[in-house]
C-alpha cells in the first residue's frame, strides 16, 4: 500500500479594513453545489503557475485541494478588496454558499472514513492566532473546529503543537511543516493538511517489476522500474488535450489515479502543449469518455517529495490574489482592530506509487491528431513525461497533482 500527503501553512504577520460576519444571514440550510469545477480550474491554474513545466529535469508534486482549502480559510476572515481578489482566484461567489460546500465536502470525506472506506483520505483545517489577537465572536462560533490560539511569543512550542496537527494528520509522512523561526513574528498560521492511501484495485505483481528506459528527452534517458500488467482497464484519448489517459482505479473506485500521457515525438514537445491546453472542462471531458479495453500498462515506480515556500505566494499573486499578501490585507472578518496579513506561505507534499498502489501526503502549441478507438489489446507505456493525478470520482475532485518527467531529478 502506498500514499499520498500534502500540507500547506500561511504565516500571518499584519493590514486595516472595514468588518463584517460572513453576511446579513449566515443561512447553512441552502443547498450545497454539485458542481467543482471551479476547484478544479483553480488547481489547474495554480499548477501551471508553480510547475516550470518546459523544464526536462524536474518532477513536481503538490495538492491543489490542499491549497484551495488553506485559501478559502483566509476568504471566510477576509473583506474589501481582500475578499473580492480571493472571490475572483477562488471562483467562489460569497462566503455562505463557499462554507456550505466546504462543510459538505468535510462530511462526505469524513462519513467515508467512518463507514471503513477502502482507502484513507483525511483532510484537516485549521487557523492559529496568537493569543493576543481578538477574534469575532460570530467567527468563532462559526469556524469553532478550525480557529485556535496560540502563544506566538513562545515559538518553539507554538511549532511544535502546528507540526503536531499536521503529523496526526499525515500520519506521520509530513512530520515537520514549521520551524521556530517561521513563526516567531507570526500574528496567525493557517494551514491545511491532506492524507491520502489507497491500494489498487488491479494490484501489479513485484515479479513484474523490471528495468526499462525511461525517456526525459530523446538524448537523456535511464533505466528505471517499470510495473506492468494486462488488463481491462479505462482509457481513452483526447484529441483536444492530445493525450492518451488511463484510469488506475483504487480498491472501492472511489478514487483513481489518472494518467495523461502526451506522445513523445522528437523535436515537438507534446508535454507542453498537453499542459498548455489543460482545463477543467477538457480534462472532465477526457475522463467522462473513456472507453474499458484489454491494455497492457507499464508504468513506472516513482517517489516524490516537494517543498513549495514563498514561490506560492508568487505564483497566487501572478494569478491575482496580492491584497491578501501585502499591509493592505483585510481580514477584519476574523478580527477587526487586528492588522493581519500573509507574509509566508509553505506547501510539503509526498507521493509513493509501487506494486500495491499509492501514498500521498501534502500540507502547484496545440497538437491536433486524431485517433480512432484502438484496437485490443493496445501497450500504455509511461516510458517518458506524463501528468497524474489523484481524482475523486464522485465529486470529481482533484485530490493531489504530479509531473514525472526526469527519474534522476
Amino acid at each position: 500500500m502506498r500514499s499520498a500527503v500534502v500540507m500547506v501553512a500561511l504565516v500571518a504577520l499584519v493590514a486595516h479594513v472595514r468588518c463584517q460576519c460572513f453576511s446579513e444571514n449566515d443561512n447553512l440550510d441552502i443547498p450545497a453545489s454539485s458542481d467543482l469545477s471551479p476547484i478544479t480550474d483553480f488547481g489547474l491554474e495554480l499548477f501551471k503557475e508553480l510547475f516550470p513545466y518546459n523544464s526536462t529535469s524536474s518532477n513536481f508534486f503538490f495538492s491543489p485541494y490542499s491549497v484551495w482549502n488553506a485559501l478559502t480559510l483566509a476568504y471566510f476572515g477576509s473583506g474589501g478588496n481582500t475578499e473580492a481578489e480571493l472571490e475572483s482566484v477562488l471562483r467562489v461567489t460569497d462566503k455562505v454558499s463557499t462554507l456550505k460546500n466546504w462543510r459538505t465536502l468535510e462530511f462526505l470525506y469524513d462519513m467515508r472514513q467512518r463507514n471503513k472506506s477502502d482507502y484513507t483520505f483525511n483532510l484537516a483545517n485549521r487557523a492559529y492566532f496568537d493569543k493576543s489577537v481578538a477574534l469575532r465572536p460570530c467567527v468563532e462560533e462559526i469556524l469553532q473546529n478550525e480557529l485556535a490560539l496560540l502563544d506566538f511569543s513562545n515559538p518553539i512550542e507554538a511549532a511544535e503543537e502546528i507540526n503536531q496537527f499536521v503529523w496526526n494528520t499525515t500520519k506521520g509522512r509530513i512530520p515537520r511543516l514549521l520551524n521556530p523561526a517561521d513563526v516567531s513574528d507570526a500574528r496567525m498560521v493557517l494551514t491545511n493538511a491532506a492524507f491520502f492511501k489507497g491500494t489498487w484495485l488491479y494490484q501489479f505483481k513485484t515479479s513484474q517489476t523490471q528495468k526499462h528506459l525511461f525517456y526525459a528527452t530523446p538524448e537523456d534517458y535511464h533505466f528505471v522500474d517499470m510495473m506492468s500488467q494486462k488488463g481491462n482497464f479505462r482509457h481513452g484519448v483526447s484529441e483536444e488535450l492530445g493525450a492518451h489517459i488511463l484510469e488506475l482505479p483504487y480498491t472501492g473506485e472511489a478514487v483513481s489515479m489518472y494518467i495523461m500521457l502526451p506522445p513523445f515525438i522528437s523535436g515537438e514537445n507534446g508535454f507542453n502543449a498537453m499542459v498548455e491546453r489543460l482545463n477543467g472542462t477538457l480534462m472532465h471531458e477526457a475522463f467522462d469518455n473513456m472507453w474499458r479495453t484489454q491494455i497492457e500498462v507499464v508504468i513506472p515506480k516513482f517517489k516524490l517529495e516537494q517543498m513549495v515556500e514563498n514561490e506560492l505566494i508568487d505564483a497566487l499573486s501572478r494569478m491575482g490574489i496580492n491584497d491578501l499578501f501585502s499591509q493592505q490585507a483585510n481580514l477584519t472578518t476574523f478580527a477587526p482592530f487586528e492588522n493581519l496579513s500573509v507574509g509566508k506561505s509553505i506547501h510539503k507534499a509526498f507521493v509513493e506509487v509501487s506494486e500495491e498502489g499509492t501514498e500521498a501526503a501534502a500540507a502547484t502549441a496545440f497538437i491536433s491528431w486524431r485517433i480512432a478507438k484502438p484496437l485490443s489489446p493496445e501497450k500504455f507505456e509511461c516510458n517518458h513525461p506524463f501528468l497524474f493525478v489523484i481524482y475523486d470520482n464522485l465529486t470529481k475532485n482533484v485530490l493531489f497533482m504530479g509531473a514525472y518527467k526526469n527519474p534522476k531529478a
